[in-house]
């Protein structure tokens, strides 16, 4: 395991905002010039298993929470708030697919002392986390990526068009303005009401809330919003250059789309379960069988 000092409350930033999960956590160096912060659990013994978010306009480690609080019975657990996000340094600058990548690759570093973790993404963490992998030489034991990314016949639009949103979110605080309109509840109830075939629950709500009225909560949402962090043919680039056992977990998704899933269907390291009816969020509309789909594949490696 590696050495790991709980956080106190010495700065103004972690005063300011509520833990997303009720554990012990840390500000940890992230690979660039400023900080991560991840929570974490390591009473129990075993391989540790890290948990990587998604990227959307109110992302942060609540989004795992119902894995996290479930295997920290049994393992140790790592759930980082990406850079940009959370409890993690707000103002980083321009990311990329790449530096995100080299991030999850640093964050996995600090846990492999002991063994290479199991990873648990979601959505466009799962290409962050393969491109650890194929890219950066993350040692992993396995992945499993839920309502993944980069499988959808349609590929992200061309460089010079995600140069001209760019452009239009950075005009005149266009982009602020429109941000605002997305951190207003009703608009975080909507958008996350479209991940949920039922309920959406209140404690992802009132968090989301909280995180995106953050100094600097703006900056990495409309970098994603510009569409420069998606990988073109992630099929290829990515996912086809993984030599690790792989879990899908899936159903439908109102933002992404799985046409591409047929090239791996026939490959023995890859493994497809559909968790159903969901929307992108099994682990909070179906926690007992996302966790059992997990812990077979887990058993079987």
């Amino acid at each position: 395991m590696p050495r790991i000092e709980c956080d106190g409350f010495g700065t103004a930033f972690m005063q300011q905002l509520d833990k997303a999960i009720e554990s012990d956590g840390a500000l940890i160096k992230g690979a660039g010039d400023y900080e991560v912060y991840w929570y974490f659990d390591t009473e129990s013994e075993g391989r540790p298993l890290l948990f990587v978010h998604s990227v959307n306009a109110a992302p942060s480690a609540i989004e795992l929470k119902p894995l996290f609080q479930h295997f920290r019975a049994s393992r140790p657990v790592f759930a980082p708030d990406l850079p940009g996000f959370g409890r993690s340094t707000r103002r980083v600058g321009t990311m990329t697919a790449s530096e995100f990548a080299k991030n999850i690759a640093s964050i996995i570093d600090e846990i492999t002392p002991s063994a290479p973790p199991d990873v648990i993404a979601l959505s466009l963490g799962c290409e962050f986390v393969a491109r650890a992998v194929v890219e950066c030489g993350a040692a992993v034991r396995s992945l499993t990526l839920i309502s993944p990314t980069g499988f959808s016949r349609r590929q992200p639009p061309t460089p010079q068009a995600q140069r001209r949103l760019k452009r239009l979110f950075d005009f005149v605080g266009f982009g602020r303005g429109a941000f605002k309109l997305l951190r207003l509840e009703r608009s975080i109830r909507y958008f996350y009401g479209m991940n949920f075939s039922g309920f959406v629950p209140n404690e992802l709500v009132t968090y989301a809330l909280k995180t995106t009225r953050q100094p600097g909560a703006y900056e990495m949402p409309l970098q994603f919003l510009s569409m420069g962090l998606f990988t073109a043919k992630a099929t290829e680039s990515l996912y086809s250059k993984l030599d690790v056992p792989v879990l899908v977990l899936f159903d439908k998704d109102p933002n992404v789309s799985f046409e591409l899933f047929e090239e791996f269907e026939t490959n023995p390291a890859w493994q497809f379960k559909r968790i159903a009816p969901s929307l992108g969020m099994p682990q909070w509309e179906h926690p007992e069988e996302t966790v059992g789909a997990i812990e077979a594949f887990f058993g079987a490696l």
